[in-house]
């Protein structure tokens, strides 16, 4: 992958066979690792498109305020087809 377009749209592409659980398992592993600069950047950005194109309601992590976006870095869980952070209040990141 030269570029790091590319390199997202392949994670996409395998992202989009994982399950739930796997991608779960995914993200929190990410989230607790140090370094990779802006392809782990990208990597995490493809799992956050994965769960949202399988329909998880991703508001308690993603939060929109004056035009900016925000993803917490968080280890999640899932609740009721919500992603949740696993610890604190489940209501960080609301609108």
């Amino acid at each position: 992958m030269s570029t790091t377009r590319s390199f997202y749209q392949h994670l996409l592409e395998k992202f989009s066979a994982y399950s739930t659980e796997e991608l779960i398992h995914l993200n929190n592993e990410t989230v607790k690792s140090q370094g990779w600069g802006s392809s782990r950047a990208t990597f995490r950005t493809a799992i956050i498109a994965a769960f949202s194109k399988k329909g998880i309601d991703l508001s308690h992590i993603v939060t929109k305020n004056d035009g900016f976006t925000s993803i917490l870095s968080v280890p999640v869980k899932l609740v009721e087809n919500t992603l949740v952070p696993i610890n604190g209040d489940p209501s960080i990141g609301r609108d």
